[in-house]
């Protein structure tokens, strides 16, 4: 007997935005919308004084800001997303000394109202590989009233101002749900 599949539940595209400049926070908006449409939401800017992995190529005083755009989109598209957001991270990128440098680094992601969702570049036992060289991990599920963090949680995602903007978002999640 034939299995039928399910549709998949559209979900939020949200994208997690670090960078060395407030200009290049305009760019790289400027980008994904371009890529993905009208922005929803926007999280306050915070520091990203949580670890220095990223100083050596971007340089100190990083901030982050996550996105949520406006059209949903279908779970499946998340490594088409992420190679998108990749091409953005080089046209906004500099060249210093024959080598291309981030000026940002953009982590797009599914936010639905059971968890969130994020695509990387980078292997490891607890993701999913959802195309060549594309991995997606589970960061954060919906629990007991808030996104709970996971052993592999990143330090950033675990933080009051990340849980504040997905909170914000999930009562819109809930009602364009049905």
């Amino acid at each position: 007997m034939p299995i039928d599949l399910q549709p998949s539940t559209p979900v939020a595209l949200v994208c997690a935005i670090l960078a060395d400049s407030d200009d290049t926070f305009a760019a790289a908006k400027i980008g994904l919308i371009k890529c993905f449409g009208t922005l929803f939401a926007a999280s306050d800017t915070y520091d990203f004084d949580f670890t220095s992995y990223y100083e050596a190529e971007m340089g100190a005083g990083l901030s982050k800001q996550l996105v949520c755009f406006k059209q949903r989109i279908d779970p499946a598209e998340l490594a088409a997303c992420k190679r998108q957001t990749i091409e953005l991270e080089k046209a906004l990128g500099r060249a210093t000394g024959g080598t291309l440098r981030r000026r940002a680094n953009i982590d797009p992601g599914l936010l639905s109202v059971e968890s969130l969702v994020l695509a990387t570049t980078k292997c490891a036992g607890h993701r999913v590989c959802i195309a060549p060289q594309l991995y997606a991990e589970v960061t954060l599920l919906y629990q007991r009233g808030c996104y709970q963090p996971l052993e592999w949680t990143y330090p950033d995602y675990r933080s009051a101002a990340v849980q504040r903007f997905l909170l914000d978002v999930r009562p819109w999640l809930l009602a364009v749900r049905g």
